[in-house]
């Protein structure tokens, strides 16, 4: 099929060509010339006929094309091999090219597949569109170094070529040059490339690495697409632009790395990623990829026929979810869109035929409608939706998502708590303090120490809380179960992205960890803003605010730290614990260590119990 329409575009060419001259004007020993400059007497090796196919394979076996011809009494050197000349002669088994020729035309030898080598003379500087494609046979080339540019589709479907060597005085791989060449398995692009074109490597799913020089400035669209074979990647920083699907299909891909000093794409953090720096794109991605926060778009087709992807968290700092962007990623069993997406593609998870579980955290205020392509191939009788809880309505009217036939609300919240061990959580709905963390509100502000409380059993909605345990994550089941509002709780939070402006004198503070201590630290305000993520809390405060709920500070000009450090061994905070079954080290309250505590208030890991 492939074949038949290129042939169909190389003939509608040959044509046009044929409109303007006749094929041949002299045939010396079988072989046909048309004369190219009658003054300068040079001729370019044809075919015969008024066109490329007028007869069947009119060149075959062993064909030596002389360095001149003499017809009627006049000598012409041969110095092309002109368009189609060789065409579709399946017969041909080799040829000898002199050095006489300087250029390969456009499908010179298209479709030749009985050609099992070529040696292209030194003479030669350029290579025509379509020149060797579908020359099945072909197994090795060598280009000499006068060539300077490889043309459009110049190798395409060499299924058989197994070794090709590029000279350092080519400066342009074309389109398509070397596409579906899979019997290639490397191949060293030279120095002297500055572009690799559209679709030049792609299908070659033989090579198991490439390196791209740093002489390259320009990827081309899909230019390594489907290179199965690929593991890793590297992104010299001499790129600064890549095309649509440049790498896509890559099913093999583990590592794609962005050389450092690239100014115009990165791989952050170790992401596994290409990442257009300016806009936070994410334009390239593979199975291994973490996309860090601050990403404000996936790309489009940024993991399209990404077979090997199972997994992906799409950070709360996503705006947009690009056309194709997970497009048949057929391994991902569930994905979780974030409430800070408020574009998403056509066919951005069309062919995802593996999902099982759409988590859409997008709250019925901010649902957009969505084009029926974006789950196309979706099973949406066998994948269920899950919504925010009180908006399942409003999907089941929404264009796009009323046609998942199982809208489920969502009544829990998966919180990660990382390595450092604490983690902020904000809910609008009453939720369940799951085993093994402990979950705490800030009451009142001692000096620079918050003074935390704890929230033993279930949290209020609408409540900013501290949670703190071994990194994990942990499940927040929503319950209907009444409980009191807590009044005095210095934490504030949204179950959405929020951009607040400061008002006077009112600094605003953030989990973090610097120099190990981990605590609320203030905030930087990028552009005068301060960013709060959806389901996160935080602390704002003001001289004002200082004076509030008791604290020691009452001054309405109060200097604020950059820095509040958590206690959570208030009175509120005791825990009461069985003596014979405590295996941690206990201290009274002078600090001195204790083996055999009877009952009373003592230490244990920081914090006070009653034995």
């Amino acid at each position: 099929m492939k074949k038949f329409y290129f042939k169909q575009l190389f003939t509608v060419l040959l044509l046009l060509c044929s409109a303007i001259a006749s094929a041949h004007d002299l045939v010396v020993d079988g072989i046909y010339y048309e004369i190219t400059d009658a003054v300068n007497k040079t001729v370019a090796v044809t075919y015969r006929g008024s066109s490329f196919d007028a007869y069947s394979n009119e060149y075959s076996g062993a064909v030596i094309i002389p360095a001149s011809v003499t017809y009627n009494r006049t000598t012409y050197r041969v110095t092309h091999i002109g368009y189609g000349a060789f065409c579709d002669c399946s017969g041909l088994t080799s040829i000898e090219i002199p050095n006489s020729v300087t250029s390969i035309g456009d499908g010179a030898f298209f479709g030749c597949d009985g050609l099992t080598s070529i040696e292209i003379p030194n003479s030669v500087t350029s290579i025509g569109d379509d020149a060797f494609s579908y020359c099945y046979a072909l197994k090795s080339v060598v280009i000499p170094n006068c060539v300077t540019s490889i043309g459009n589709w110049a190798f395409a479907y060499c299924d058989g070529l197994t070794s090709i060597e590029i000279p350092n005085s080519v400066t342009s791989i074309g389109e398509g040059a070397f596409s579906d060449c899979y019997g290639l398995t490397s191949i060293e692009i030279p120095n002297s490339v500055t572009s690799v074109g559209d679709w030049a490597f792609n299908g070659c799913y033989g090579f198991s690495s490439i390196e791209i020089p740093n002489s390259v400035t320009s990827i081309g669209n899909y230019a390594f697409a489907y290179c199965d074979g690929l593991t890793s990647i590297e992104i010299p920083n001499s790129v600064t632009s890549i095309g649509e699907g440049a790498f896509r299909g890559c099913d093999g891909l583990t590592s794609i790395v962005v050389k450092e000093g690239n100014t115009v794409y990165d791989s952050r953090n170790n992401c596994n990623a290409v990442i257009e720096t300016a806009t936070n794109t994410l334009v390239v991605g593979c199975k291994n990829t973490i996309i860090p926060d601050g990403i404000t778009s996936i790309g489009d087709g940024a993991f399209a026929h990404c077979d090997g992807l199972t997994s992906i968290e799409i950070p709360n700092s996503v705006t947009s979810i690009g056309s194709q962007a997970f497009y048949n990623c057929d391994g991902l069993t569930s994905i979780v869109i974030p409430n800070s997406v408020t574009s998403i593609g056509n066919w951005a998870f069309g062919g995802c035929s593996g999902l099982t579980s759409v988590k859409s955290y997008i709250l019925a205020e901010n649902l957009f409608a969505i084009d029926s392509y974006v789950f196309k191939g979706v099973n949406k009788s066998t994948c269920t939706l899950y919504v925010p809880y009180g908006a399942k309505a409003t999907y089941a009217a929404t264009k796009g998502w009323y046609e998942f036939t199982n809208i489920v609300e969502l009544n829990s919240f998966d919180l990660t708590i990382s390595a450092a061990k604490y983690a902020t959580l904000y809910l609008d709905y009453n939720a369940v303090v799951p085993e093994d963390v402990r979950v705490y509100y800030a009451e009142k502000i001692e000096g620079e120490t918050l003074l935390m409380e704890r929230i033993n059993d279930v949290i209020p909605a609408n409540t900013g809380v501290i949670v703190t345990g071994a990194a994990g994550t942990y499940t927040f089941e929503q319950t209907r179960e009444p409980v009191a509002a807590i009044e005095k709780n210095l934490f504030q939070g949204s179950v959405e992205d929020s951009y607040i402006t400061p008002e006077k004198d009112t600094k605003y503070y953030v989990l973090s960890m610097v120099d190990g201590v981990v605590g609320m630290y203030r905030d930087e305000l990028a552009d005068g803003t301060f960013k709060n993520n959806a389901f996160k809390a935080y602390l704002p405060l003001s001289g004002e605010s200082l004076g509030i709920f008791d604290t020691t500070v009452n001054a309405p000009d109060a200097q604020l730290s950059n820095r509040y450090t958590f206690n959570f061994g208030g009175i509120t905070a005791v825990e009461v614990v069985n003596a014979e079954k405590a295996s941690e080290a206990i201290y009274n309250l002078n600090g001195q260590r204790v083996e055999n505590p009877t009952k009373g208030i003592y230490i244990v890991n920081g914090k006070k119990v009653i034995y």
